[in-house]
């Protein structure tokens, strides 16, 4: 009998293998190693990745069928070890491991609901419990407050003191404490972010943990190979994908509750997954059983010129990577993430496959990846060698001098296929952004995202010449003079969600100043994307920016000219 060790190294090489006498080797496999006790976090760490990667990829239904039940079996087979390896096992979201993480307000409310039970509190890695006194106190009753403002008990004490009998943790009866108004909610929320308080989630055999989050299927897609990008990956994202729909209200729900539990278990987060717009989720088919779900962000936290996304990939249900995407003007900023376990699998044909319904929703004709995402500040993506991922799908250097160190590397790969780009010159090649460019792309068009924080800065400068009215008053009252500029005298008439939107952009618009002498299609354009801000999805505003080619012109040129 081989060691499991050797055993792990052939099942590893043959996983994204396909055929039916790789499939029999495969449970040959699996088989062996199903009776074979795995002695370290790390051995099963491994194998768990495997079963999760022949589940998202299935070859066979006999293979798919015993990889399933091996992992129901990986919490007990965690739980056997020594607890100086379980702990190893930590923050990967696997069966029967413990995840410690910061969450946001509401992550950590929807754990509270999915997992009673199981998360709590960390006491003994909370610093200062004292910084949650605020929220402890929105709980808190008439009756009730003096004592506990006296100082007399100290955070923790008091909530076992106050606490319901029936809550089964500390986090589980503040959290259900605090009401759902809405009116309330941002109150609570950001004395619950303030307080940065950690939380400890023991996954047991949960549904949401790594092992077991999975969306349920129609039908499952059989694999016979992995699938490569397109020779020209900017031709091929141009291409419109037909398949997306937006989903209703309840299947937003359980793909929001998934993209959730897949971040939350690996002590990740995106925005627009934490706080959703459960009207903006775009379900796109992207083919052999690989699907994108493209969430938008809630109306009350959306950002001023960008389209704030988040999504997440499923390969037969099962989460294999995420990321955001911020389309601003005719560009959209993007990256992503594959989950260890998918690695070495087709993530660069997903990659372009994504580009294509990212365009395809929201019209963006450049792709911008930030200089993190291969390697600034990141020792990750540095070892990965992410730089080159990015570059053989089309990606090119914005700064001339690293488009040239990227051309003279990539003669050098070409000439000699042993040669790989050192992690000096890899850190050279991340010191400023990636674009890909579709066809019909003008460079005049790119918004500059290092003006973006003066946006808000002019906006707060406009606001500031306003007199002591207040400043929603003040928005208000720079709201009807830019109406006034644009030829419109039914504002008030306009329906509420459409003027938020107006008045929140007004006082960027009023940075520009000479509106009133466009042409009266320029105008146009920038009034559809003044009320499409607070369309009920967010969407129509990107689509909306494409057309409003002279507002961000004239702003782009405003915010340069206020230095």
């Amino acid at each position: 009998m081989r060691s499991p060790n050797a055993l792990q190294k052939r099942l590893r090489a043959l996983r994204n293998v396909y055929g039916i006498g790789a499939e029999r080797s495969k449970r040959a496999l699996l088989a062996q190693l199903r009776t074979i006790p795995l002695r370290t976090a790390a051995a099963i760490l491994a194998l768990h990745e495997d079963l999760l990667f022949i589940c998202a990829y299935p070859g066979a239904k006999a293979t798919r069928t015993l990889a399933r039940r091996m992992l129901g079996e990986i919490g007990p087979r965690l739980s056997r070890l020594p607890r100086a390896q379980r702990v190893l096992a930590d923050d990967s979201g696997i069966a029967d491991s413990i995840t410690r993480h910061t969450y946001p307000f509401p992550v950590a409310r929807w754990l509270v609901r999915a997992a009673p039970a199981d998360v709590d509190i960390d006491w003994r890695a909370f610093d200062d419990p004292a910084r949650l006194d605020g929220f402890v106190g929105l709980v808190s009753c008439g009756a009730e407050r003096e004592a506990f403002e006296s100082g007399e008990f100290a955070t923790r004490d008091w909530i076992r003191l106050a606490r319901r009998a029936d809550a089964r943790t500390d986090m589980q009866w503040l959290l259900e404490a605090a009401p759902a108004a809405p009116a309330m909610a941002e109150r609570f929320a950001d004395e619950w972010d303030d307080a940065e308080v950690p939380v400890q989630w023991a996954l047991r055999d949960s549904r949401w943990s790594v092992t077991h989050n999975a969306l349920p299927s129609a039908a499952l897609a059989w694999r016979t190979g992995m699938r490569r990008p397109p020779a020209d990956v900017a031709a091929h994202v141009g291409e419109p994908l037909a398949a997306i729909e937006r989903l209703p209200r309840a299947r937003a729900l359980r793909v929001v509750a998934s993209a959730r539990a897949a971040l939350a278990a690996r002590g990740r987060e995106v925005n627009a997954m934490s706080y959703p717009n459960l009207d903006e989720v775009w379900w796109c088919e992207l083919g052999e059983g690989v699907t994108l779900a493209v969430i938008g962000i809630a109306r009350e936290l959306r950002l001023t010129l960008e389209t704030n996304t988040g999504y997440l990939l499923f390969a037969n249900g099962i989460p294999i990577g995420y990321g955001g995407v911020t389309p601003l003007f005719r560009q959209a900023n993007t990256g992503i993430n594959i989950f260890d376990a998918f690695r070495g699998g087709e993530a660069a044909f997903v990659w372009a496959q994504m580009l294509r319904a990212f365009h395809t929703l929201y019209g963006s004709r450049r792709f911008v990846v930030n200089a993190y995402q291969f390697g600034a500040g990141n020792a990750e993506a540095i070892r990965s060698g992410a730089f080159w991922f990015y570059h053989r799908l089309g990606f090119r250097p914005a700064h001339a001098r690293t488009r040239a160190l990227a051309s003279r590397e990539a003669r050098r790969m070409a000439d000699d296929r042993k040669y790989r780009s050192d992690a000096r010159t890899l850190k050279m090649l991340a010191t400023g952004d990636l674009h890909l460019d579709l066809e019909g792309f003008d460079p005049a068009d790119h918004f500059d995202e290092t003006l973006l924080p003066r946006v808000g800065a002019a906006a707060a400068r406009r606001l500031a010449a306003e007199p002591a009215w207040g400043r929603s008053e003040g928005q208000r009252r720079i709201a009807g003079a830019v109406a006034a500029q644009l030829g419109i005298d039914d504002l008030a008439r306009w329906p509420k969600a459409q003027r938020r939107g107006f008045e929140l952009l007004a006082p960027v618009v009023a940075t520009v100043g000479d509106i009133d002498t466009w042409s009266p299609g320029d105008r146009a354009a920038l009034v559809s994307l003044m009320r499409r801000k607070g369309a009920p999805q967010e969407r129509a505003f990107a689509l909306a920016a494409q057309q409003a080619t002279r507002f961000h012109h004239a702003l782009a040129y405003a915010l340069r000219s206020a230095d």
